[in-house]
Parts: structure tokens; C-alpha cells; sequence
């Protein structure tokens, strides 16, 4: 245990940087709003990205240490770092601390509003690890309320409003990968892990599966509806984001299977996939072309 505490592996595999990939809705307001450039608002964007990653590592962190006697007991979870005895509890939950505190000052450097929302995401994970996560679907729209905050956080960096057809898309996105994430959980678990942690237990496969199909729809129809909402059109000066919809079907049937059929955790999937990677990079790259065409 001791040689697991100064070893730089296990201390990344607690942090999650995997995960730092859900940053990119913080920046999504920058992306795709009148502030693109290489200016001040990039910055600005970039540094609230980075800190909505750190305050993810302290929750995770925080999570590990409240979660290790269930995940011990669970095929997969007791490797993680803190369940299998690698970084000692006190470890890391005091690395977690000096985390959240460093991340809500920089934060409060950095935009008062931002700061708020900062503060309003911590809480809401917070209460999702202490009590929410085992609510069936409240534990989801829990975390796809942090993926909103996100946007909004972005925003407020910016000084842009967010329309409510894009508060929907990310509502609606977000929901597909949490229960996306639970059938993961679910699939990972083994009939001889009585004590392991699954998430609320009125979950099953099926049922999992039916609200992953509900929710992919709904994914892509608020996307085809915000991309020909008015107040799009003039945000972006363009009526042609429709045609960004093929690369967002793809990406969610593509992520649909492949939950229900290998089982994937949706931040794995995100970095490794490549069918999923390059369709997504190809629905940024038109999605940067329509909205800030080259002149």
C-alpha cells in the first residue's frame, strides 16, 4: 500500500481524465456562438473547461473513498484505486478537498456567475453520491442537470444567453448517456456480487433498454428542432445546421448499440471508438463551418 500511494498510475485512474472529455459542453457556447476566435473568450472558456475537469477529479475522488466498501465487492469497481487498497482513503479524500477548494477560489476569480454555477455543480454531486444516485431516473436527471450547468457555466464566460432548444439537446444528450452509463454498470455486474453497487435496484436490462431508446429519440429530435429554431438561425446567420443532423444520428445509434451490445461505458466509448470519434469529428468540423464559414 505504501508504494501505491507515490505511484503516479494509480493516482490517474482515480482522477478520471478520461472524463474531463464532458468539459467540452463548458465550451460548447464558444464553439458554436458570435465569441469563436482566438481571443479573451477563448481563454476564458478554456479555464472554466479545465476547472469543471479538476472539480470532476475532487468528486470522483470524494465518491471513491464513500463508495469503497460496496465496490470491493463489485467484478470490476475493486480495481479502482481507493477500493483496492492502492491510495488509502484519508489520501484521497484529502486530495479531494484541497481539489474542490482550489477549483471554487480559481473559479471565483475567474466570473463571479460562473463561480455560482460551479458552486451549484458541486452541490448537486454532492447530493447525487450522498442520496440521489439511489433514486431510479432521478439518479439520471441529476447528472444530466450537471451537463446543463455546463453549458450555462459557458455562457456566463462569455456573456452569451443560452436558447432553451439547446438546453433541451443537452438535457436530452445527457440523459441517453446516463442511462447508458447504468446499463454499463448493470451489464459489468456478476450474479455472485450480491454487496456490490448497481445503482437503484428497480433497474434491468430491459427496462434499461427501453429508456435508452426513449431517450436517443428524444436526443435526436430536439436536435433537428434546434437547428431550425428562428433563434438559432440568428445566432448563427445560417438555416443550414439541419444538414449536421446525419453525424448526430450516427453518433447516437452508434452509441445505442454499442452500450446494448458490448456493454461500453460511455466516456470509453467517447475516446476509443473510432467510428463514434470520427463521426463526431466530422459533425464538429461542419458544425465550426456553418456557424463561422471561412470568408
Amino acid at each position: 500500500m505504501t508504494r501505491g500511494r507515490f505511484a503516479v498510475k494509480p493516482w490517474l485512474q482515480a482522477l478520471r481524465p478520461a472524463h474531463w472529455t464532458k468539459s467540452f459542453f463548458v465550451l460548447a457556447p464558444f464553439l458554436v456562438g458570435p465569441r469563436f476566435g482566438v481571443n479573451e473568450y477563448l481563454l476564458r472558456s478554456v479555464s472554466g473547461a479545465v476547472l469543471f475537469g479538476l472539480i470532476s477529479s475532487a468528486i470522483y475522488l470524494f465518491n471513491d473513498v464513500i463508495d469503497a466498501p460496496s465496490d470491493k465487492r463489485h467484478p470490476t469497481k475493486r480495481l479502482r484505486p481507493v477500493a483496492s487498497g492502492q491510495i488509502s482513503p484519508w489520501s484521497a479524500g484529502a486530495l479531494s478537498s484541497v481539489l474542490l477548494l482550489t477549483t471554487l477560489g480559481l473559479g471565483l476569480l475567474l466570473d463571479r456567475g460562473f463561480f455560482m454555477m460551479l458552486l451549484a455543480y458541486g452541490a448537486n454531486n454532492l447530493l447525487y453520491s450522498l442520496y440521489v444516485k439511489k433514486k431510479t431516473v432521478l439518479d439520471v436527471m441529476s447528472i444530466s442537470a450537471g451537463f446543463v450547468m455546463r453549458v450555462y457555466a459557458g455562457g456566463m464566460l462569455i456573456d452569451i444567453d443560452i436558447t432553451d432548444w439547446l438546453v433541451a439537446c443537452v438535457f436530452a444528450l445527457s440523459l441517453l448517456m446516463g442511462f447508458g452509463k447504468r446499463r454499463a454498470e448493470f451489464e459489468g455486474l456478476r450474479d455472485d456480487a450480491p454487496g456490490a453497487r448497481r445503482g437503484p435496484n428497480s433497474y434491468t436490462t430491459g427496462k434499461l433498454n427501453v429508456l435508452l431508446g426513449i431517450s436517443a429519440s428524444i436526443t435526436i429530435v430536439t436536435y433537428m428542432l434546434y437547428s431550425v429554431a428562428p433563434e438559432t438561425k440568428a445566432l448563427h446567420g445560417t438555416d443550414k445546421l439541419i444538414f449536421t443532423t446525419p453525424f448526430v444520428v450516427y453518433c447516437v445509434y452508434r452509441f445505442l448499440l454499442k452500450v446494448q451490445e458490448e456493454g461500453r461505458e460511455p466516456a470509453d466509448l467517447i475516446v476509443h471508438d473510432r467510428g463514434f470519434a470520427l463521426a463526431g469529428s466530422l459533425w464538429l468540423i461542419s458544425l465550426l463551418y456553418l456557424t463561422h464559414p471561412i470568408r
